[in-house]
């Protein structure tokens, strides 16, 4: 009888273990179908990884950087979107103000300013 007993306690056990972790699976493959699932930001919420051809000319024709430079070099200009989303390019003291929320907009990047050999 007691081998009935520890039969009994072990397939109990067994089974406990089996709806845990069935449960434990259900939980974290209905968090992944809800994270997979959930509606994306639109794509002018993405930051700068979307940049139109323009800002991207723009950036490159004013040797741009959205991550900025190293910090014995001192921006000339700055690119900044306002609140219609245009973009534009600023003297880099417009677009620090703009940094710092003192004046409106969104700072897109820092610049060195045209390349005067090409």
């Amino acid at each position: 009888m007691p081998a009935l007993s520890s039969a009994l306690r072990t397939a109990a056990l067994s089974i406990r273990t089996a709806m845990t972790a069935g449960a434990l699976t259900l939980l974290v493959g209905l968090g992944a179908v809800s994270v997979l699932g959930s509606p994306q930001p639109p794509a002018d919420h993405l930051g700068l990884s979307v940049q139109d051809k323009a800002t991207s000319r723009i950036m490159e024709h004013n040797n741009c950087s959205t991550r900025g430079f190293e910090p014995s070099v001192i921006p000339s200009r700055a690119i900044i979107r306002d609140a219609s989303g245009r973009t534009r390019v600023v003297s880099f003291d417009h677009g620090w103000a703009v940094f710092n929320n003192e004046r409106p907009g969104e700072l897109v990047a820092v610049c060195l300013g045209p390349d005067r050999r090409r």
